[in-house]
């Protein structure tokens, strides 16, 4: 099981990702204030749950390759771009010792607004919304009861904040807080929300 809760969708224009802030190791609580949540570039974000040694890792590593890559190519990374570069990095992963991570990948590009989830071997796969970690169980249940295509971003911003609540109020392993990233054709955002876990 990965620990913490982390998920993206989409909307009307743009994506949303959200994470909580607790780290948890063997029932004791590590951090309170850990960052899960990532700015690759203006339009790609990455929301990460599992160990943060690991996606810290990867979240640099993916960066160092994302501006290698732009600066070659004279243009930005997409969100397919950046999704498929931390597949194959995920997937490199299974010969010297496995990611303790699970990603959703999620950005906009010129085709529209994009979300990818990602398990720790780099199984890679394009949906409307996901939730992973240990709290995605809860998540995914209210995503799926709730999202509609075409939801505008306050919509989505709702979704997503009371998808984490419920993840944070049933999961031990998630909490102290929610990280948002929302990214529109306009730009990027970060948000936070203190939750008051028991």
């Amino acid at each position: 099981m990965v620990l913490a809760t982390a998920l993206g969708l989409r909307f009307d224009g743009g994506v949303v990702l959200a994470a909580d802030r607790r780290v948890s190791y063997n029932g004791f609580i590590l951090s309170k204030s850990a960052r899960k949540v990532f700015l690759i570039n203006e339009r790609v974000g990455v929301s990460t749950a599992g160990l943060p040694g690991d996606f810290q890792e990867l979240v640099d590593v993916l960066k160092y390759n994302i501006t290698m890559y732009e600066l070659e190519n004279e243009k930005a990374a997409t969100p397919t771009n950046v999704a498929k570069l931390l597949s194959i990095l995920l997937y490199q992963g299974r010969f010297s010792g496995i990611y303790y991570a699970e990603l959703v990948v999620g950005g906009i590009d010129n085709s529209g607004p994009k979300i990818f989830v990602l398990d720790p071997a780099g199984g890679l796969m394009e949906e409307n919304f996901s939730a992973v970690g240990s709290g995605a169980q809860i998540a995914t249940g209210i995503l799926e009861r709730f999202f509609k295509e075409g939801m505008s971003e306050k919509e989505a911003v709702e979704l997503a904040e009371r998808a984490m609540r419920e993840a944070i109020s049933r999961d031990a392993l998630s909490g102290d807080g929610i990280d948002l990233l929302i990214i529109t054709s306009k730009g990027s955002r970060m948000e936070f929300i203190p939750v008051r876990t028991a």
